[in-house]
């Protein structure tokens, strides 16, 4: 059975021991479990359930915990993770037949992010699409948003979908329309 691309990242939903649930993304899915980004961090040992989507209940152990993420090791019998390995091949084959949605990097790539609680940071665009940009951020990765996370990005507003070396990606709440989404646009 082959594996799907370790960068293959899934959107859902995790539901915690203690009843919380939280917007997730689940990457590295595998055989050995899954690393799942989400606001919420339960602690080693707790188990979870994912709701992936267009792959279903994931559920897991929490083995290791680091900040904005955690990896479960996975709690499926055979004929379920080879029902997940196979769905998930087929997002990967479908993937390369999908049209991306076009991006640029604007002439003024600078911008601010209010993060939550009100913290304003420095950010480079690295790029931009009319549904979302992923930002380089002047801020320790300690303080950066977790996944889910509502912020600001210069005057629009988006949420956190998945972490980036020395940033993060986000999705905005509008989509930039067509007739803003140029090279000249500042954000």
């Amino acid at each position: 059975m082959s594996r799907p691309a370790a960068g293959r990242a899934v959107s859902g939903r995790c539901l915690l021991e203690d009843g919380s649930e939280y917007a997730c993304i689940a990457s590295d899915l595998g055989p050995c479990g899954a690393v799942i980004a989400c606001a919420g961090l339960p602690r080693v040992g707790e188990r979870v359930v994912c709701y992936l989507d267009g792959i279903g209940a994931v559920r897991g152990r929490v083995d290791r915990v680091q900040p904005s993420r955690f990896h479960i090791g996975l709690d499926v019998g055979e004929a379920r993770l080879a029902r997940i390995m196979a769905r998930l091949a087929w997002q990967e084959a479908r993937t390369g037949e999908q049209r991306a949605a076009p991006r640029l990097v604007p002439v003024n790539d600078r911008t601010q992010v209010c993060l939550p609680g009100g913290r304003v940071v420095a950010a480079r665009i690295a790029d931009l699409s009319m549904v979302g940009v992923a930002l380089q951020v002047e801020a320790p990765e300690e303080a950066l948003p977790p996944v889910g996370a509502l912020i600001r990005v210069g005057l629009r507003y988006a949420v956190v979908a998945r972490a980036l070396e020395g940033g993060f990606a986000a999705r905005f709440r509008l989509p930039l329309s067509r007739e803003t989404f140029n090279p000249e646009i500042v954000l």
